[in-house]
């Protein structure tokens, strides 16, 4: 199953958000593997530390022929903290680009599975015909969106456009907003509010602010939980369509 996370101007900080969600995925459902799918390039590996591969590339290589989820834990690295499986997505923008195109196949295959896969799509144009297939694809999809008024508009002009590939998209918003305004300015269902914390400032000045951190943690986990109910959801549809076609199919 996949559930992507995706901005639509520059970078609020959707990679973070995801590999955030990630680790606060609910303990008795299996951690979601996290892809970094942005076609302009990722961040991780840089940012860790980390090696080009393996990750997207060696992975769209592996699975051209032979699509299949398992190839997933061969490609994936543990990051941060949590140690999220992370398929990183390499730093220069052809490669990537090329890679994310090469998925396509594993893409199809993966959004049947019964685990989550959390995929960061970076910034995507709802409205290109190949980013619209994709999103229609989607368990769920979260727009990480800064809380300033520029991208708060931003967001309300591409609802309609949102709505349409995906019947459940909500809006993530990053900053200073109360959630009660904060799906009346984006014109969509909103996922909740998380408080702009800097991914490269020092660990001290991240966690200097106690409020702060609580709030960060108290909304990426209920995010999470919600998200993970969309899989369990998920399931139990296909589960109770298969026992509705099982006695259609011997009569």
């Amino acid at each position: 199953m996949l559930i992507g996370l995706c901005s639509l101007k520059s970078s609020p900080g959707v990679t973070t958000t995801t590999l955030a969600i990630a680790g606060c995925w609910p303990a008795h459902l299996t951690t979601p593997t996290v892809i970094e799918l942005d076609a302009r390039g990722g961040d991780v590996a840089w940012r860790y530390g980390m090696a080009a591969d393996p990750g997207l590339r060696s992975l769209a290589a592996a699975s051209r022929l032979d699509p299949q989820p398992s190839a997933l834990a061969g490609h994936a690295r543990p990051v941060g903290g949590s140690a999220v499986p992370t398929v990183t997505a390499p730093a220069e923008r052809e490669p990537a680009r090329q890679a994310v195109a090469a998925l396509k196949p594993l893409l199809k295959v993966l959004r049947d599975e019964r685990d989550a896969v959390l995929v960061d799509l970076g910034e995507i144009d709802p409205r290109e015909s190949s980013t619209a297939d994709l999103l229609g694809s989607l368990a769920s999809l979260l727009v990480v969106a800064r809380a300033v008024p520029e991208q708060a508009a931003r967001v309300a002009a591409a609802a309609s456009d949102l709505r349409l590939t995906n019947r459940n998209v909500r809006v993530l918003f990053i900053g200073d907003l109360r959630e009660g305004d904060a799906e009346t300015v984006a014109g969509l269902p909103t996922a909740g509010v998380l408080p702009l914390i800097n991914p490269n400032a020092s660990l001290f000045s991240r966690l200097a602010d106690r409020r702060s951190r609580r709030a960060f943690g108290g909304t990426t986990v209920r995010v999470a939980e919600e998200l993970a109910w969309t899989t369990v959801s998920r399931e139990r549809e296909v589960v109770t369509a298969s026992a509705s076609d099982g006695p259609e199919a011997v009569r």
